[in-house]
């Protein structure tokens, strides 16, 4: 049988204090701090609730209070036991949270949870990362929102129990009529599954569905482009001291070449970022999407461009400004080999053949250091380091080298020249 009682959680000290419930069930002991102080000098032990004394304030509400909830708790209980419930500590006190501050019905419905989820991240820590989560990833689950109302408006409601695989086959092929790339499509899947698991874990639904290992996050491997150190070259060389914007998204995009750093980093660099020392500079960075320490050595470009700016890095400038300009840049570098890509859009193998300048994004720099070093026989593991991949096999899928490529890379290693002892 359920067990209540009430105690004051400091019963000696000389101030107001809050009184606590205790419940005992099942061999499971819980207390609960209820949102009431009383100073303990009108706290009637034996009776658990407050005297009639003329001192003793809110003495009617508060014993109404504890009399109500005494009788409501053993009610929770005792229909727990009877209709075969859960009965944890956890779901008593999801009970008490509910008795004290009841979950608005809109903010139990699909969208109104999904719309407190995503409040509740903005300025939340990342547990797998202890940083705060990014605005990146705020505005990518506004945007899963988003595609979801105009899946609703267009197909059918949306409801926690309507995530079944039915719905996942009807999401894909919708998202296919409005001609999204797959890895657009996954994306959705993937932040709706996150979505699903937060619902679970706050018990606002049984449904496991989205837990099917058919309901499979959609992955395409793309097409990506590149530069070359010759290229880079040819990009640092043009004097575009009329395009000053040029220049500034130049700079940005070729210290982001030859050190790695995401686009979110190398567009953030403050002037603590560098550090001189007697065998050249050093560039220590916290890393915004990791939060891992990256200390990486410069290249001589990058020595003249903040040597150009006073020994500082360029002003960041609007992550799509650069990707505007550096494309305008590439084109007056004559970049214009053509390039071949593919990608799935609306279901469909899409190809198309443009020149290679039309391809450059800020995403480029960091693809080219990774992929450049490795060319040039830099350990692996010292890339690593500063890409931050935590795995030699995902470091390899993301690089952009041929065949042709890792075998020439190899004939250069002693044990190919006949050098190796």
């Amino acid at each position: 049988m359920a067990n209540v009682r009430f105690v004051l959680e400091y019963p000696m000290k000389d101030i107001e204090t809050k009184i606590l419930l205790i419940s005992r069930f099942q061999n499971t002991r819980l207390v609960y701090y209820l949102p009431v102080k009383i100073h303990p000098e009108f706290w009637d032990k034996a009776r658990q609730r407050i005297k009639n004394k003329a001192g003793a304030k809110d003495k009617l509400s508060i014993n109404t209070l504890l009399n109500d909830l005494e009788n409501k708790v053993v009610a929770f209980i005792d229909n727990c036991i009877v209709a075969g419930l859960p009965l944890t500590k956890i779901s008593l006190k999801k009970f008490l949270d509910d008795f004290f501050a009841p979950v608005n019905e809109k903010e139990k419905s699909f969208f109104g949870f999904i719309d407190k989820l995503i409040t509740s991240y903005e300025g939340k820590i990342n547990p797998s990362t202890g940083r705060p989560i990014t605005n990146g990833t705020i505005k990518s689950l506004k945007g899963t929102k988003a595609v979801l109302e105009l899946f609703e408006t267009a197909k059918y409601h949306l409801s926690f129990e309507v995530i079944t695989l039915d719905f996942y086959y009807d999401f894909i092929a919708w998202c296919n009529t409005k001609n999204y790339a797959t890895n657009n499509t996954g994306k959705h899947l993937k932040n709706l599954k996150m979505f699903m698991g937060e619902a679970v874990e706050q018990e606002l639904t049984n449904n496991m569905a989205f837990r099917s290992k058919r309901f499979v996050v959609l992955k395409e491997e793309v097409d990506n482009i590149y530069l070359t150190v010759a290229e880079l070259k040819k990009m640092f060389s043009l004097d575009l001291s009329q395009k000053p914007q040029h220049e500034r998204a130049r700079d940005l995009f070729l210290i982001g070449a030859f050190t790695g750093l995401r686009v979110s980093d190398f567009n953030d660099l403050k002037p603590e970022n560098i550090i001189k020392r007697i065998d050249g500079y050093r560039l220590k960075v916290d890393t915004k999407k990791t939060g891992q320490k990256v200390i990486i050595p410069l290249h001589p470009i990058v020595v003249e461009i903040l040597e150009k700016n006073g020994g500082k890095p360029p002003k960041n400038m609007p992550d799509q400004t650069i990707n505007y300009k550096i494309k305008d840049v590439g084109e007056l570098a004559e970049l214009d080999e053509i390039e071949s890509t593919s990608k799935s859009k609306g279901g469909l193998k899409v190809s198309k053949h443009v020149p290679k300048y039309m391809l450059i994004k800020t995403h480029t720099a960091r693809r080219s250091f990774c992929t450049n070093a490795y060319l040039a026989g830099v350990p692996v593991i010292d890339i690593m380091a500063i890409s931050t991949h935590t795995t030699e096999s995902s470091f390899m899928r993301y690089i952009k080298v041929t065949k042709e490529q890792q075998a020439d890379r190899m004939a250069q290693h002693p044990f190919f020249t006949g050098k190796a002892i």
